[in-house]
């Protein structure tokens, strides 16, 4: 905290407190006294801290508060200011971005989502635009950004690596380039990580003890892992790059075929059209995308089973060395490929050929939010941090 000894920090301390038990009362009001009571500390430090807090415009009386009671003055009470703080939140995907405006307990206030531009500095140009036209009419500004990217962010560089898809992250600071237009503390994350979070956020009031990990299959593969409630990024950062994981030893003369080679979406529609020219029978087109390719397994397309068959092969095939070396009691597969019902019964069925007790896979129900949703409760946690000493920290 800002201050380091003395009344200033018992009485920075003491705020939080008070802060923390009004969170974890929300969406319910509270009373001076029930907040004295829910964190001892004595009615006159919880009056003076609450006189402040209201001054500073982050508790108000609450409209539900009792106009009269039956004996003596009705007791006031409180909430949040749910407007005091905001957050950007964005997901940067290789088709689409999705930019959010959250509030201070997590609501997206305001969204939009528009297609991403041919590069990394065009794409960021039309975030920060957007963003700036979200928060217009919201007052305050925001005090937290938190952008999911693809590829792997070196926060000891700054720089975004292995962005396959998008490029231009090589040369740019990005995290210096979000605080010149936000003014804000900046959060840049791995966008399937992020994911990741936002699975573990829906999930959290149902388990305890969270070990899952969080697949996305799309325009490509990625990974994120969550061992005990938190997210594992490994040694260097780089955890769950399954996309790259090979599927066999590369020969000598050629190329090495990855995960992402062959159960990516882009690989799925690839291999329909081969598959159309090698003479397996089908009523869609060979130029068929990856829902109208789903929705025709149904119907025992021959050529759209064996591309599926294939690509359930493939991950199942990485799912179970992921099995073997982490365990995860879960998977969740999300995007536009891993989250279809169709694609995660075909790799259930190939896994139990492989794995004596395979986890429990499910298709995420966060749909494109999931990320996004990851993205607020990073900014959540930044905001909550810094929250008492912005209110507090230059009163005396």
């Amino acid at each position: 905290m800002a201050e380091s000894s003395g009344s200033g920090l018992l009485r920075l301390l003491n705020g939080q407190r008070i802060v923390d038990a009004l969170f974890a009362a929300h969406p319910s009001r509270m009373s001076r006294a029930g907040i004295a009571r829910a964190t001892g500390l004595s009615k006159p430090t919880v009056s003076a801290l609450v006189a402040d807090f209201e001054s500073a415009g982050l508790l108000r009386v609450s409209e539900e508060s009792p106009s009269s009671g039956t004996i003596g003055r009705p007791a006031a009470l409180y909430e949040l200011v749910t407007s005091a703080r905001h957050s950007v939140v964005a997901d940067i995907g290789a088709t689409k971005v999705l930019v959010g405006v959250s509030d201070l307990f997590g609501e997206l206030v305001a969204e939009h989502e528009f297609t991403t531009g041919p590069d990394a500095r065009t794409t960021l140009d039309h975030l920060a635009e957007t963003s700036t036209e979200l928060l217009r009419g919201i007052a305050g500004g925001c005090q937290a950004v938190c952008v999911g990217v693809p590829g792997i962010y070196r926060p000891e560089r700054d720089r975004v690596e292995q962005a396959l898809n998008l490029p231009g992250f090589d040369d740019l600071a990005l995290s210096a380039w979000l605080s010149e237009r936000f003014k804000a503390t900046i959060y840049v994350e791995n966008d399937v990580n992020l994911a990741a979070l936002g699975e573990l956020a829906s999930i959290r009031d149902e388990q305890t003890d969270s070990d899952f990990a969080a697949i996305s299959v799309g325009t490509g593969i990625g990974m994120g892992m969550v061992v005990g409630g938190d997210l594992y990024r490994g040694g260097t950062g780089s955890a769950g790059e399954l996309g790259s994981l090979l599927l066999s030893a590369p020969q000598s003369g050629t190329t090495a075929l990855t995960l992402e080679d062959v159960a990516s979406a882009p690989s799925i529609c690839k291999r329909f059209g081969r598959a159309i020219e090698k003479g397996l029978h089908s009523k869609l087109d060979a130029n068929a995308d990856v829902p109208e390719i789903f929705a025709a397994a149904a119907a025992g397309d021959e050529a759209v089973s064996w591309v599926l068959d294939e690509a359930a092969a493939a991950m199942a095939l990485a799912v179970s060395h992921l099995c073997l070396i982490a365990d995860p009691i879960q998977i969740m597969f999300g995007g536009g490929v891993g989250a279809n019902p169709v694609f995660v019964k075909a790799v259930e069925r190939r896994l139990s050929k492989l794995v004596a007790a395979p986890p429990k896979l499910t298709a995420s129900t966060l749909g494109r939010k999931a990320a996004l949703i990851g993205a607020v409760s990073i900014s959540l946690r930044l905001i909550h941090e810094s929250l008492v000493v912005e209110m507090l920290g230059d009163q005396p």
